[in-house]
Parts: C-alpha cells; sequence; structure tokens
C-alpha cells in the first residue's frame, strides 16, 4: 500500500489542481461579465440614467456607457428628448344608463336598451358653453424634459397626466360653444359680409384648429404650476389629437338638420341654375328680337330711301318751274301705274256745287 500511494496520489492531484483551475477560470470569467454588466450602447433615440445605490446619479446621452455592475449602479434607458411618447386618454366609466347617451326599444312595454356600452363613457360627457355636451376623445404625445424628475415620478405620471388633462378639457370646453368643436351647424360657419371686429372675422374652422393648441397651452400651464410647487413631472406636453363626438341621440338629430340643410343647399343651387339657364335664355331671345328689329327697319329705311329718292332728287331742284313740272310728271306717272289696279274710277269734282252719294259697304 505505501509504494501505491504515490502512484495514485499523483491523478488525484492533477485532477483536483485542473479542477481548481477550471474554477479558477469560470470564476474570472463571471467576474468579468459582472464587471462589464452595465458597458453597453444608448441607442440614439434614447438616453440612460444611472442610478447609484437607487438614487439617481447621472444621465448619459446616446453613445457608450461604462458604469459599475449592479447593484452599486443600475441604468434605466428613457426616451430621447425629442421623441414623443403617445398615451390615450381614458376617460372614468360607469354602468349608469340614459336615454340621452344609449339607443333604445320598447316592444310589448319593456324597454330594451341597444349597445349599453355606450353609457360607459357617460364621465367622459363635457358640457359646452352654450348648453350643449360633447365628449372628447383625446390622445396625448408628450416628451421627457427632465430624466431626473420622471424617473421619480414614473409611476404617477400618466394619472396625474389624465387628471391634468380632464381638468384642462372642462375648463377649454366651458368657454367654447359647441361649434369649436365640431361641425355641428354648418349655416354657422358662413361669414356675414361686412365683418370687421377681429373676433368675427376667424372663422370656426381656424377656432376648431385652434383649440388644439389652447388644450396643450392649458395642460402645461398645469404641468408648470405642479412644478413650482415641487411636484416636478418632468415632461411637457407637445401635441393633442381631439375627436369631438356627440350622444348617439344627439348626433342622429344633428345629422338629420345636415342632411336637410344639404338638400336645402342642393335645392337653392338648382333654383339658380335654373334661373341663369332662364336669364341667358332670355338675353338671347333679347339680343336675336333686338336684331331683327335693327334689320327690319334698316330694311324698311333703305325701301323707303328708295321710293323717296326720285321726289328727293325732284325736291332739290333750284328752279321752281322745272321743279313743278317734274313733280307733275312724276305724280302722273305713279297715279297711273296706282289706277291701273282699279276696275273702275270715278273722278269728283270737288269744287263743284253737286252733290254726290257713293255707296257703302253693307252692314
Amino acid at each position: 500500500m505505501s509504494a501505491a500511494d504515490p502512484a495514485m496520489r499523483g491523478p488525484l492531484a492533477s485532477s483536483v489542481r485542473l479542477g481548481f483551475l477550471m474554477l479558477y477560470v469560470a470564476v474570472l470569467l463571471l467576474g468579468a461579465g459582472w464587471a462589464s454588466g452595465n458597458l453597453r450602447q444608448v441607442p440614439p433615440d434614447s438616453r440612460a440614467v444611472v442610478l447609484r445605490f437607487g438614487r439617481v446619479n447621472r444621465v448619459r446621452e446616446s453613445g457608450l456607457l461604462l458604469a459599475w455592475p449592479p447593484p452599486i449602479e443600475q441604468v434605466r434607458l428613457l426616451p430621447a428628448p425629442d421623441r414623443q411618447i403617445e398615451y390615450k386618454v381614458v376617460g372614468q366609466q360607469t354602468g349608469f344608463q340614459s336615454d340621452e347617451t344609449d339607443m333604445q326599444l320598447a316592444p310589448n312595454d319593456d324597454v330594451i336598451h341597444l349597445q349599453g356600452d355606450r353609457d360607459l363613457n357617460n364621465a367622459t360627457y363635457l358640457l359646452t358653453g352654450d348648453g350643449n355636451v360633447v365628449r372628447l376623445d383625446a390622445t396625448l404625445f408628450f416628451t421627457i424634459t427632465d430624466p431626473t424628475a420622471y424617473l421619480l415620478a414614473e409611476d404617477h405620471v400618466r394619472p396625474a397626466l389624465n387628471r391634468l388633462y380632464l381638468a384642462s378639457a372642462v375648463a377649454l370646453a366651458a368657454s367654447r360653444s359647441l361649434d369649436d368643436f365640431l361641425v355641428a351647424r354648418p349655416d354657422q360657419d358662413k361669414r356675414v359680409p361686412g365683418e370687421t371686429s377681429p373676433e368675427a372675422a376667424a372663422t370656426l374652422a381656424q377656432r376648431r384648429q385652434a383649440l388644439r393648441g389652447d388644450l396643450v397651452a392649458a395642460i402645461n400651464r398645469r404641468i408648470e404650476a405642479l412644478r413650482r410647487s415641487g411636484m416636478d413631472l418632468g415632461i411637457s406636453v407637445g401635441r393633442v389629437d381631439v375627436v369631438a363626438l356627440l350622444p348617439p341621440i344627439a348626433k342622429a338629430a344633428f345629422d338629420a338638420v345636415l342632411t336637410a340643410a344639404q338638400i336645402a343647399d342642393q335645392g337653392v343651387a338648382a333654383a339658380r341654375t335654373d334661373a341663369a339657364r332662364i336669364t341667358q335664355e332670355a338675353d338671347r331671345e333679347h339680343d336675336r328680337l333686338l336684331t331683327e328689329a335693327s334689320a327690319a327697319a334698316e330694311e324698311r329705311l333703305r325701301t323707303a330711301s328708295a321710293d323717296t329718292a326720285r321726289i328727293d332728287a325732284l325736291a332739290e331742284q333750284e328752279t321752281p318751274a322745272n321743279r313743278d313740272a317734274l313733280l307733275t310728271h312724276a305724280y302722273q306717272t305713279q297715279i297711273a301705274a296706282i289706277l291701273r289696279h282699279a276696275g273702275a274710277v270715278t273722278a269728283v269734282d270737288t269744287r263743284g256745287g253737286q252733290q254726290l252719294v257713293l255707296p257703302g259697304p253693307m252692314p
């Protein structure tokens, strides 16, 4: 046994040394991996917030980031300052059913509500300044202006943003009319001729475009008020997409009014077209009659001028004796042509004393 112990200790010792060596290498590799665990590349559309022992230590923009391995330092990636984050505003939902926001049928004296889930949005209806009701479906787009403040208030940003939007929307709706949100009465969009004041010169379409900007400004003012009071959210709203909706029954009524207005406009347009066509036809007929009358007058004038040309020529004779002889000759020539068409001619001396009774037409 004593002779075999050195031979047995040689391979066993080599195996143990090899095992410890492999374990040592593995520990070194694990240590190197742990040491380089926070060596990362920050994407161009992001920035990194480094937390050391749970507290914000520094903020790094896109590029290579080297930080201590966890749990010493932790890295959180946040969107870049120019990257907009979309947030869909979710209104408070209720199960209350009402006649104003739900379609109904009443067969056999039993009221049946159709699509009752519409009433879940009752809490999202806002009262406008002119006493109407409108619902706003909004999508907010905000950017992170202060990564440290945003990271500290991250769990409260979206609930706070929801409340800020609702408060701003309620105040804004109370100061506006229904036509500032949607085209409910198209006849109100027409400007009255002669408007001079700046308020009257701004059309409703322009006010609808400015509504989104006013809503963004109102939300940012409330965010700034929170920042001044020490409750900074670290965000800023850049855009709000708003879709205005009416209650179903009111929408059906407004659609009926809109359809009637469109039909009336079509009737007015058709009447104007017919009136323009009739006016054009009357103008053409007027021009035709005027042209024909002018042509007939010119023709009669030329005929009369031709018929009286000889008389006019005789009247221009300077010698009275020649004029009388020529006039007598012209009279005899013309009267002879006339008498040739007569069946009988009775000549009466108007200077004589004889009385003559001529037969007239039978009654």
